[in-house]
């Protein structure tokens, strides 16, 4: 069977796909991802087949970086505050990727076309999935990369892709779709039915360095704020949490990736070990803590590994995410100002957080994987044709 897997170009819509791409790939299935931008690279070193489906596009015209750090930081605020309230993806981004979609709609048809897939995996803003599965009358999945249920969501993202179907001539109707959340159903939020299968996080391979190689002298937590937050607000907000650790018998990993100007920080404790692009795999068997920016995979790949964490909501979903965290007791929710010693503290310690933690970590070990996800696809698959 042939999976087409069409992705938008950004690392956090990638790389919660390649779990199921290399399961399919594993139990002997042709697969080829269809993306544009930084993910072409990314998945082609994951070792998969990839075609640049928008090689002259220029996508940051449809996310243009304006303002200072403090003014996209409150736009950020806002449009997070709107996902919270509303617990749906905003009309505003829908639009956005209508233009995203528009811009790659030619290169995946044609390679769809051509390739003949018989499903279509797709990250859950990609319309061009939803375009190419009508066109050749095969399944679409949903795969999902965040703790929202929308059934409603591709009826949503119809409109904005109406005029691409129309200028591609292609019905402008929606194929059989089939949400595939990464969660189980008790993390979930929002209204939508779909099937539940555990996430397997991947953020890139490295080679490890010797001080990640070696036995660590003392409690360990990383602090990162994923692909987007750094090139939007920086890093100052994060001197709170340094300055929390004074005092605490910690090493802070700061992970904020290779260009990150760390300066507004100033002067940064001995404890304090700032470190590039480093993948949080290869991190996470290390930590006692993680701080974070309420990033769903960098939540999920800390309860997955049962660390304990401290979400610093930003924008997007991170208040949802950084709500799960309060609510199933592996961590806190707090902002910058709010981040003191004895909440650093609460994350080493063998205490009711530890334990929930390793509880949650449990019960995530045991959910279905990819490999059990992939014959229920191929029989869906099957029945498409």
């Amino acid at each position: 069977m042939r999976v087409l897997f069409n992705v938008s170009p950004g690392l956090d819509h990638l790389y919660p796909a390649l779990g199921l791409a290399w399961a399919f790939r594993t139990a002997g299935h042709d697969v080829a991802v269809a993306t544009a931008g930084v993910s072409v690279d990314a998945a082609a070193r994951a070792g998969l087949t990839v075609r640049d489906v928008a090689p002259d596009a220029d996508f940051s015209t449809v996310f243009p970086k304006k303002g200072t750090p403090e003014e996209r930081v409150r736009m950020m605020r806002e449009r997070g505050a709107e996902i919270t309230r509303s617990q749906r993806t905003p009309e505003i981004i829908l639009e956005k990727f209508g233009l995203i979609n528009d811009m790659m709609a030619d290169g995946t048809l044609e390679f769809a076309r051509a390739w003949r897939p018989d499903l279509i995996v797709y990250s859950r803003l990609q319309g061009t999935a939803l375009l190419a599965a009508r066109d050749l009358g095969v399944p679409a999945v949903e795969n999902g990369f965040s703790f929202l249920r929308e059934g409603d969501l591709p009826s949503r993202m119809l409109p904005h892709l109406a005029p691409t179907f129309e200028r591609l001539g292609v019905p402008v109707e929606l194929p059989f779709v089939q949400p595939v959340y990464f969660a189980p159903q008790k993390l979930m939020r929002g209204e939508g039915e779909g099937w539940s299968m555990r996430s397997m996080p991947f953020q890139g391979g490295g080679v490890l360095p010797d001080w990640l190689a070696a036995p660590k002298e003392r409690a360990r937590i990383v602090v990162t704020l994923g692909t987007i937050v750094p090139g939007v607000a920086g890093s100052g907000g994060l001197r709170s949490v340094l300055d929390a650790s004074a005092g605490l018998d910690v090493e802070l990993i700061l992970a904020l990736g290779d260009n990150v100007d760390l300066a507004p920080l100033g002067a940064l404790p001995e404890n304090v070990r700032p470190v590039g692009w480093t993948p949080l795999s290869a991190l996470m068997p290390t930590l006692d803590g993680v701080v974070h920016h309420g990033g769903c995979g960098t939540m999920l790949a800390a309860a997955q590994a049962g660390v304990p964490q401290l979400a610093m909501p930003y924008g997007a979903d991170n208040w949802i995410n950084a709500s799960i965290i309060e609510s199933e007791g592996i961590g806190f929710d707090r902002q910058p100002e709010q981040v003191d010693g004895s909440v650093l503290r609460a994350l080493v310690e063998d205490g009711p957080v530890r334990k929930n933690a390793a509880a949650l970590a449990e019960e995530l070990a045991v959910e279905p994987g990819p490999d059990h996800m992939v014959p229920r696809l191929v029989e869906l698959a099957g029945k498409g044709r």
